[in-house]
This record gives structure tokens, sequence and C-alpha cells, in this order.
């Protein structure tokens, strides 16, 4: 299918010094759009697509997907110094990324989410390169059962990885739930729990609640701490070289993210929003001391920055070969591409080939690009970890309401935000999780929706959970999950597998 000649004039081509500084260009506007909060590629990339035209479709759609996995990028960089996630892919990265930025790390915190998303980028791009036709296929056998039990496994990753109080977590993930059920019913199109009001009929914003929950929670949790930084200690003690290094001694924890990120972006509808939380819960799963997880683990930086940018790659694949969006931001991209003459599927990896190498040699190159720049410009952003608090806090408040308020126009979005930063500090105080909470928040609506239609075209039969085989699959591993540990933990005598504690970010 791809041949050495074709390669060659996508080299050529991407490396003209045009080309390079059009990639350095917009790569540097995608990580600054992606350290704002609340803004991110699914706003910012509908404002690029009329600036493509002009270009050809290969450049135009470097420019796109470019734009799309350096917000991802630059997402982490806020998540990790101020404890406010650019993006919803980088939402995980707050719960270790930020307390290696209270210990004077910030800079170290920074060195391996750079790294991990070099590496998760370069897997994804190798599946979006080699497998994509392969796992576009596989992702075509995905049916409503197949997306009930995967959703189903991410809840059953929450509620058999909950430390200290089973019951909290569990209380924790059914608020989740009932706060993901406001607005219309999936099916039936009626308004639920909506008190009457038209606002609600579309549910809780989840940029909203994010922003809520990490940003203005750690604001009040600021104001009543006596440091005068982020950093407790008052220096930067960790080197973004040594962050580099960092994601090396952890290879089976990169490649396994890397994986599960590439797998989710390329299912239809999932997001690095869900890839990001349920690597960083596998990671927990899989590691010797999960007990130090949200207290500053390397892993808790490495999964879910691994995987958020595998995914974005991911993504593309059901996109640009079967011509289904894998995301939001996935389906702006398949406009840009059809704004540009060109056709997802058959026709693009036959009569298009030579644009798809040029796009896919591209995307190496700002791979490389972004992992140079970001690292450059993070080595500045790590100071802002001794900025006073007095001067932080009403910035991060200024930051999240403006971020909050432009993304819909709306001042409800603000209260909701408010309300939601309210609600994060008391469960902070009472030691809930709010990643039970959150990730309940983020799989209920696609349980829902997707067990309703498995049942439509099962005739109503419960037993076409376990028929099929890969739902059969995802059941069993869900039964795994929740027999197994205990079961090693009898024959061991240690303890249970835990995952950060509700006093952690």
């Amino acid at each position: 299918m791809y041949s050495f000649e074709t390669w060659l004039h996508a080299a050529d081509i991407v490396m003209q010094w045009q080309t390079l500084l059009l990639i350095f260009g917009v790569s540097i506007i995608g990580m600054i759009i992606g350290f704002l909060p609340g803004i991110g590629p699914l706003t910012a990339m509908p404002l690029f697509i009329p600036l493509t035209y002009g270009m050809s479709p290969a450049l135009a759609l470097i420019v796109l997907a470019v734009l799309y996995m350096s917000t991802v990028y630059g997402g982490s960089v806020s998540a990790i110094l101020l404890n406010t996630p650019g993006t919803a892919a980088s939402a995980a990265t707050c719960l270790d990324g930020y307390p290696l930025a209270k210990q004077g790390r910030g800079g170290f915190a920074i060195g391996i989410s750079m790294m991990s998303s070099f590496i998760g980028g370069f897997i994804g791009l190798a599946g979006l390169i080699f497998l994509s036709p392969v796992i576009a296929q596989l992702a075509m056998n995905f049916q409503p059962a197949e997306y009930f039990m995967l959703a189903v496994l991410g809840l059953v990753l929450i509620a058999a990885s909950a430390k200290g109080s089973l019951v909290k977590s569990f209380v924790s993930g059914a608020f989740g739930v009932i706060v993901s059920c406001v607005g219309m019913d999936l099916m039936t199109g009626y308004s639920r729990f909506t008190f009457g009001t038209t606002y609600l009929k579309g549910g809780f914003p989840f940029v909203s609640l994010i922003i809520g929950l990490f940003a203005f929670s750690e604001v009040i949790a600021l104001g009543r701490n006596k440091e005068q930084t982020i950093s407790e200690t008052g220096k930067l003690a960790g080197r973004i070289m040594d962050g580099l290094k960092e994601p090396f001694k952890y290879p089976w924890s990169v490649l396994r993210a890397s994986l599960i990120g590439l797998g989710i972006g390329v299912i239809p509808g999932e997001a690095a929003a869900v890839a990001n939380f349920t690597a960083y819960l596998a990671e927990v799963r899989a590691s010797k001391h999960p007990e130090t997880f949200g207290t500053g683990a390397p892993e808790g930086v490495i999964a879910p920055e691994a995987s958020n940018n595998a995914c974005v790659a991911g993504a593309l694949i059901p996109t640009l070969t079967l011509g289904i969006p894998g995301g939001g931001v996935a389906a702006i991209f398949m406009g840009g591409l059809m704004v540009h003459g060109l056709n997802p599927g058959f026709e693009l990896y036959t009569e298009h080939l030579d644009v798809l190498y040029i796009l896919f040699f591209g995307l190496v190159v700002a791979n490389v690009i972004m992992f140079a720049s970001g690292t450059l410009l993070s080595k500045y952003a790590a100071k802002v970890t001794l900025v006073p608090i007095s001067i932080l806090t009403p910035t991060i408040i200024a930051l999240g309401i403006t971020s909050t308020y432009l993304i819909r126009g709306s001042v409800l979005d603000v209260t909701v935000a408010i309300a939601a930063g309210i609600l994060g500090f008391l469960m902070r105080e009472f030691r809930y999780s709010p990643i039970p909470f959150l990730v309940a928040f983020i799989l209920s609506p696609i349980a829902e929706k997707s067990f309703f239609q498995a049942l439509m075209l099962a005739d109503g039969s419960y037993w076409t959970f376990v028929r099929r085989p890969i739902s059969g699959l995802l059941f069993a591993t869900c039964v795994a999950v929740l027999v197994v540990p205990p079961i090693l933990k009898k024959a061991r005598g240690s303890g249970p597998l835990d995952i950060p504690s509700a006093d952690a970010p």
C-alpha cells in the first residue's frame, strides 16, 4: 500500500522551510490554546478551517491535525501547574501532576508529561499509518452491546479501585450518574430533572464541571492554606531534563497507556476525556504501589498523557478510513477534509494516497517540533508555581470564569463552575474522591444509550451482552476485575488496591 517513492515525495514537501514554519507556528498557537482552560480543540478548530481555504488539501489537513494534537499537548501544562486542565483530555493529569508541582517539582512533572506525550503520540501515529485499515475494521464490529459493556468496564474499574471508604466511592460515582441524567432523555426526548428550566435541558456542561471541581476548589483550598506559593517548598526542585528521562523507567506503563488511548480513540464517539481516565485507572490497578497515586506518582502523569496523545491519532483512523468521526473534534476535521474536496474512505486511500502520505509524514515531524518547542517553553512555565498565591488565585478565578463564559456565552455556565468548585472543596474536606464522580458523569450517558439500543436490536434479550464475542469478552473482563483481586489479596495477604484519596486534587 505504501511505497518508498511516495514517502520521499511527502518528505520533500513537508521538509520545506515554509511547511516547517507553518507547523511550528500552528503548534505554538495550539499549545497556548490548550493551556487556556475550557477552550480546547473543539472551539479552536472551526476558527481555523476558513484559514486553510487557500492551502493545498495536504497542508490544510496538516494544519488542522497539528492544531488538534498541540491543544491536547498544551492542556497538561495548566493541569500540572494550576490544577486546571486546559482540556478535558488532561483532567486526570491533575491527580498526580499538581501534587508534584506543590512539591516544587513542576518542571519535573512537565518533563514527564512532554516525553510521555511524545512517545504516546508516536505510538498513536504508528497505529494510524500502519494499522488503520485493520483497526478501523475492528471498530466497525462495535455495536451498542459493546459500547455498553465498555462503559460498564470503566465504572467497574472505579468501584474496584476505590481507596479508603468503598461506600464513599460508590456515593461519589452514583452522584455522577445522577448529575449525568439531568437534561433530555436520550431515548424518549423527554426532559428529566430540569426543574422546569430550559438551561438544564442540555445537561450540565462538562467543561464547567471540571473547571469548578479542579480549579475553583483548589482556589478555595489555597485561600485556607498558609503557603505563599503553590510550591510548598518555595523553590523549584525538579528539573525538566530529569522528567524527560523518567518515562523510560516505566516502559510498560507508557506502552499500556498508549495502546489504551489508541484503542479508545478508534472507537467512534469515544474521546481523549475517556482515554486519560481509563489509562490512569488501569495504571493504578497494574501498579505494585497504588497507594502512591494522588501524591505525585510519575506513572500518574505518564498514563493520562501517553493515552490522550495516542487517542488523537486513534480518533483519525475511523475518520479517514470509514468516514465515521472518532469524536467531536474528529468530526470537525472530517468537515475540513470534505471542504477541500476529499471524501474519507476507500476513495481517499486509492485516489488521494499522496495526500495521506504528506499528512502522515507531517504529523510525525509535528510531533518532534511540538516536543522540542513544548520542552523549551515549559522551562519558563514551571515558574508559575513560584508566583505568590495572592496574585495567582485571582488570576485563576478570572481565567476560569472567562474561559467558562466564552464557550457558550452563558452566565449560568459560570454559576455551574462556581457551584462545582464549592462541591469539589466539600468533597475534598469530607474525603469523597472526585474521580468516581467525573468518570461516572462521562460514561453514564454512553452506557444508558447503548443499553437501550442493544435491547432494541436484540428484541429485548439481555443475552446479547454476553453472546456477542467482544461484549462477552468485556463482560468477562468486568467479572475478572471484581473477582480476581480479592482472591489474590487472600492468597498473598496484601492490602487492597487503591486509587488516590479524596483529598488528592
